[in-house]
C-alpha cells in the first residue's frame, strides 16, 4: 500500500469545478494494498496498482483523476468539458444532491467475489425523490476498479421480484426483405412486402405461455416449376422437430404466384423456453416466400393491446379468430428487425480521458449456430468513430499504456440485451451509457445498474492487455478449489434426437453412466433434461414439473445419490429457467446436486434480470455456496452473456453433438479456434468446454474421427472439461487413452487453475501448430498444450511463448511420456517442439532454470 504522502501526492492535473465544493466526511480505510481516503472534497481510492480520484461537486461524484501507479501514467485530461457526476439519469438524478453517508469496509459480497475494500457513497436527490448508492470495489493489487450504481425512490414501478410476463413477439431469423411487383400485390393485398429465400424462411415466436394453446397462420408461396413447400416447427435448440404442414403444391396464375394461407397448431414438444422456430421450406421450385405470420392464443380475452387496432387487416384477423382463441401477434415483414436501436440516455460511468486509439471488443452468443468457418465467437475492431454500441469492452491505448473499460452486462455482439447502451467519446471524455435499470423499474428498495470495470495496463501490448483483463476477471470472478474444479460429464450429448437424449436421464441409464464416469476418473455426472415430471403425461405434470418422474425414479433421488456417494462421484442437474427457487432448493436437499445447468432463459427486461439474479443469489446462499450454476450462451435469445453472472458459477459455452443437429457436429479446427478466441480476455476456467466422442462423430460432416478420442478430450482441458456425451460409448483403446489423459490432467488441475491461459502458435486452419500456455507472472512454472493439426506436414515447430519472466533456460517435462529435456529460448522467446504424427498433441510442464 502506498504511504499516505505518496498516495495523496499522486494527483492529476487539477480540473476546475463550477459547483458546490463542500468537504467530504472524513474517511481513511484500507485492506492490504487497497485504500480509500478523503481530503477536502476529493475521494481517492487505490488498489496499490491503480488510483482513481472523485471530486464532490454538490450534484454527485465525478472522476477527476485516474493513474497507473506502476508507470506513473496519468489518464485524466485537464482540458475536459467537465461533467458534474460520473452518472446521469435524466429526470432522476437532477438538482442539488445530499451526501448522506460515505463508508469503506472489507467485503466479499457475501462470498460471491474476492475480498476487496467496498467504498459506498449514499447520495440523495431531494428534487426527484431518488436515492443513489455509488459502490466502488478495490481489490488489493488488482489492475483496476469496479464501480456500480444502485437506485431507489418513489417512482411508478412494476412490482416485486417476479419475472415480468413477456408479450408474444414475432421476428425473422433468415430471409431477404422484398417488395412484390404490383401484379403480385393485386393477387394478395397483404403481400406488398415478403421475406424470400432460395431454400427456407426462418421465423421465431417468443413469449408463449405454458398454460395456453396456439394456432399459427402464415401467407406463403413457392415459385418455379412444380413448386411446393412445407412447414416445420422446431425448438430453438433444434433438438425437437415437428412437420406441421406436409409438402403442398403451389400454383401460379397470370398475375404471378398464388399465396397460400397455411395454418397449424404449435406442438407443445417444440416450445422450449416458451419459444418456437418456424421454418417455411421449399420442397421443389426456385425459391420460397412468406408475407405474413399471425398467432392466435387460447383464452377468451381481447386481442393483444400491442396490436394496431386501426389496421384493417388486423381487424379482419381479430374477427376471424377461431372459437376460444384471440389474436395475440401479427407480423407483415415490412419491419422484421429483431432488436431496436441499442441507445440509452442513462450514463453509469464517466472518465475524463481524451487521448488514445479506441478499439471495441465483444463476444457473440448463439454458439450453437456459429460453429462454421465463416463465424467467429469474438469481434475486435479498431474504431474509426467515437461511438460503439456492439462492444462489451472499450480499449483506449497510447504509446505509454492502455485502459480497458468493461460493461459488466449480458451484452453480446449480436444481441444487445437490456439497455446495455454504448460507449461514446466527446469533448468531455469517455461515457459509458446503458444502465439496465430505468425509472419504471425503480422501487422503494435499492436496485442495481450494470457495473463497469476500469482496468489499466502499463504497456500497449497484447500480452499486457490480455494479462490485465484476466487478472481483474479472476479477482471479480474467483475460482474456489473446493467447489469450482471438476471434470464433468453430462447425459444429453450423444442422442441423435430429442427422444434419445431424454432417455439418457432415466435412473437405469444414469446408474450405468455412473459406472463409466467412475472408471474414466470423471468427478461429476450431471443429469440433463428428461428426469422431471414435466416430461410426462401424468395429471400433475404441469403443477409439479420439477419433481422426479415416478416411472423412472420411484424412490426419488435416494438410489442414485447413494450409488454416487459410494463411487465418490458428485452429481449435477439440469433445469429450465421456469424452475422456481423452491424447486431448486428441494432438489438440492433431496439429491445433493452441486452444479446446475440453467437453460432456455429469455431475459428481455429489467424485471427478468433482477428476478434471475435474486433467484441465483438466494439459492447459492441457501446451499452455503455448495451449489454452482452453469449459464449458457448457446442461442441468440438474450441470456447471461460473458461478463455478467459468473459470480454464480460458470458459462456453458456450446452444445456439440456427434450427428444431430447438424449445426452442432464438432469440427476439431473450429473447437480449437473458438477456445483460442474465448481465451483472449477472460479466464477459461469459468467456462464449460464441450468434449465429444470423436469416434462417433459423423464422418460426412466432420474430420473429427481422424483425430482420435484423446485429442477430443485435450481440446477441453483449457477450461472446465465437460464430457457432453454418454461416456460408456468409449471403447477399447479409445477408452484407455481417455482414462490415461484424464488421470494426467487431474494431477495438474489445481496448478493449471491457478494460472492464466493464453493462446500461442498459429491460427487453426487444419494444418497449423496451435495451442495454449498456462502462466502466472509470479510463478517459475507453467504448462503448454500444443496441437498439430491433421494436414500439417512439419514434425517440429518453433513457437513464441508468453511472458518475459520465462528467462533463457527451461526444463520441459512431457506429462504423457515423462520424458524431460532442456531448451534455450532464442532472442524472441521461442522454443522448438516436436510432434511426430499429425492429429496429435503434446502436454508439457515447464520450469525456469
Amino acid at each position: 500500500m502506498p504511504p499516505q504522502n505518496q498516495a495523496t501526492s499522486a494527483t492529476t492535473h487539477p480540473i476546475t469545478q463550477q459547483t458546490n465544493q463542500a468537504a467530504l466526511p472524513a474517511l481513511n480505510a484500507s485492506l492490504s494494498s487497497a485504500r480509500a481516503w478523503s481530503e477536502r472534497n476529493v475521494l481517492s481510492i487505490t488498489t496499490g496498482a491503480v488510483l482513481r480520484k472523485f471530486t464532490w461537486t454538490g450534484q454527485g461524484l465525478v472522476t477527476t483523476g485516474l493513474q497507473d501507479l506502476r508507470n506513473d501514467k496519468h489518464w485524466a485530461h485537464a482540458g475536459c468539458n467537465q461533467e458534474v457526476a460520473d452518472w446521469h439519469f435524466p429526470g432522476l438524478t437532477e438538482g442539488d444532491a445530499h451526501l448522506r453517508t460515505l463508508t469503506a469496509v472489507p467485503s466479499t459480497d457475501e462470498g460471491f467475489t474476492s475480498e476487496h475494500l467496498a467504498v459506498v457513497a449514499e447520495i440523495a436527490y431531494p428534487e426527484t425523490g431518488i436515492t443513489l448508492k455509488f459502490v466502488i470495489w478495490a481489490y488489493p493489487d488488482a489492475p483496476g476498479l469496479r464501480t456500480q450504481l444502485w437506485l431507489k425512490g418513489n417512482t411508478l414501478s412494476n412490482s416485486g421480484n417476479a419475472a415480468a410476463e413477456k408479450d408474444l413477439s414475432l421476428s425473422v431469423l433468415s430471409g431477404k426483405i422484398c417488395t412484390q411487383p404490383s401484379n403480385a400485390q393485386q393477387t394478395s393485398p397483404y403481400a406488398a412486402h415478403s421475406i424470400q429465400a432460395p431454400e427456407r424462411v426462418d421465423l421465431k415466436v417468443e413469449g408463449l405461455k405454458q398454460d395456453r394453446h396456439y394456432k399459427a397462420l402464415t401467407t406463403c408461396w413457392a415459385t418455379g416449376d412444380a413448386a411446393s413447400l412445407s412447414i416445420n416447427a422446431l425448438s430453438l435448440d433444434g433438438e425437437s422437430r415437428a412437420i406441421v404442414v406436409p409438402p403442398v403444391e403451389c400454383h401460379s396464375n397470370a398475375d404471378g404466384p398464388v399465396p397460400l394461407s397455411m395454418g397449424f397448431d404449435i406442438p407443445e414438444n417444440v416450445r422450449a423456453a416458451n419459444s418456437v422456430h418456424i421454418q417455411i421450406k421449399r420442397e421443389q421450385g426456385a425459391s420460397v416466400s412468406a408475407s405474413e405470420l399471425w398467432i392466435y392464443e387460447s383464452g377468451a380475452t381481447p386481442a393483444a393491446d400491442t396490436l394496431d387496432h386501426s389496421n384493417e387487416r388486423i381487424l379482419e384477423l381479430i374477427q376471424s379468430a377461431p372459437e376460444g382463441y384471440h389474436l395475440a401477434a401479427y407480423l407483415d415483414y415490412a419491419c422484421p428487425a429483431e432488436d431496436s436501436a441499442n441507445t440509452s440516455e442513462r450514463r453509469v460511468d464517466y472518465l475524463p480521458v481524451l487521448d488514445g486509439q479506441l478499439t471495441g471488443f465483444g463476444y457473440f452468443n448463439n454458439t450453437q449456430n456459429r460453429h462454421t468457418e465463416a463465424h467467429h465467437i469474438s469481434r475486435q475492431e479498431r474504431l474509426t468513430t467515437n461511438e460503439v454500441d456492439w462492444a462489451s469492452v472499450l480499449f483506449v491505448e497510447t504509446k505509454s499504456g492502455g485502459l480497458a473499460w468493461v460493461k459488466e452486462s449480458h451484452k453480446c455482439v449480436n444481441r444487445p440485451g437490456v439497455d446495455t447502451g454504448n460507449f461514446v467519446r466527446d469533448a468531455a471524455g469517455l461515457h459509458n451509457y446503458g444502465s439496465a435499470l430505468s425509472g419504471e423499474f425503480i422501487t422503494s428498495d435499492y436496485r442495481w445498474c450494470w457495473a463497469s470495470w476500469v482496468v489499466l495496463y502499463p504497456e500497449s501490448t497484447a500480452d499486457a492487455r490480455e494479462l490485465a483483463m484476466k487478472q481483474f476477471d479472476r479477482a471479480r470472478f474467483p475460482v474456489d478449489a473446493t467447489r469450482d474444479i471438476w471434470v464433468k460429464a453430462n447425459t444429453w450429448g450423444s442422442g441423435d434426437n430429442n427422444q434419445e437424449s431424454v432417455a439418457k436421464a432415466s435412473e437405469e441409464e444414469v446408474l450405468q453412466e455412473l459406472e463409466s464416469v467412475s472408471d474414466l476418473g470423471i468427478d461429476l455426472l450431471q443429469i440433463d433434461d428428461g428426469w422431471q415430471k414435466g416430461r410426462t403425461t401424468e395429471p400433475d405434470a404441469k403443477t409439479h414439473e420439477w419433481q422426479t418422474r415416478e416411472d423412472w425414479y420411484p424412490n426419488g433421488w435416494s438410489r442414485l445419490r447413494k450409488a454416487a456417494a459410494e463411487k465418490k462421484i458428485q452429481l449435477g442437474l439440469w433445469t429450465a429457467y421456469t424452475a422456481k427457487l423452491e424447486d431448486l432448493k428441494r432438489n438440492f436437499d433431496e439429491g445433493g446436486f452441486v452444479t446446475w445447468k440453467y437453460d432456455f432463459a429469455h431475459i428481455d427486461n429489467y424485471e427478468n434480470l433482477f428476478h434471475h439474479w435474486n433467484k441465483f443469489r438466494d439459492f447459492i446462499l441457501y446451499t452455503d455456496h455448495q451449489a454452482r450454476m452453469a449459464l449458457d450462451v448457446t442461442e441468440n435469445a438474450p441470456r447471461f452473456g460473458y461478463f455478467w453472472a459468473r459470480d454464480f458459477g460458470c458459462i456453458w459455452l456450446a452444445n456439440r453433438k456427434p450427428n444431430y443437429p447438424v449445426k452442432t457436429i464438432p469440427k476439431p479446427t473450429l473447437l480449437l479456434r473458438e477456445n483460442r478466441e474465448l481465451a483472449e480476455y477472460i479466464n477459461l476456467n469459468k467456462f464449460e468446454l464441450p468434449i465429444q466422442n470423436f469416434d462417433r462423430v459423423n464422418p460426412q460432416e466432420s474430420d473429427a474421427s481422424l483425430y482420435g478420442a484423446s485429442y477430443g478430450v485435450a481440446l477441453g482441458l483449457m477450461g472446465i472439461p465437460t464430457f457432453f456425451q454418454t461416456t460408456y460409448y468409449y471403447q477399447n483403446t479409445s477408452r484407455d487413452s481417455v482414462r490415461e489423459l484424464v488421470s494426467i490432467y487431474k494431477k495438474e488441475q489445481a496448478a493449471l487453475y491457478h494460472r492464466y491461459v493464453f493462446a500461442i502458435g498459429d491460427e487453426p486452419n487444419r494444418a497449423a501448430w496451435s495451442g495454449f500456455q498456462w502462466m502466472h507472472p509470479e510463478s517459475q512454472t507453467g504448462y503448454l498444450l500444443i496441437f498439430r493439426e491433421r494436414q500439417n506436414t512439419e514434425t517440429t515447430r518453433s513457437l513464441k511463448l508468453r511472458g518475459s519472466q520465462l528467462g533463457k533456460q527451461l526444463k520441459l517435462t512431457d506429462l504423457r511420456t515423462g520424458h524431460a529435456s532442456q531448451q534455450t529460448l532464442d532472442q524472441e522467446g521461442r522454443i522448438t517442439l516436436a510432434i511426430e504424427r499429425p492429429a496429435d498433441f503434446v502436454f508439457l510442464k515447464y520450469k525456469r532454470i
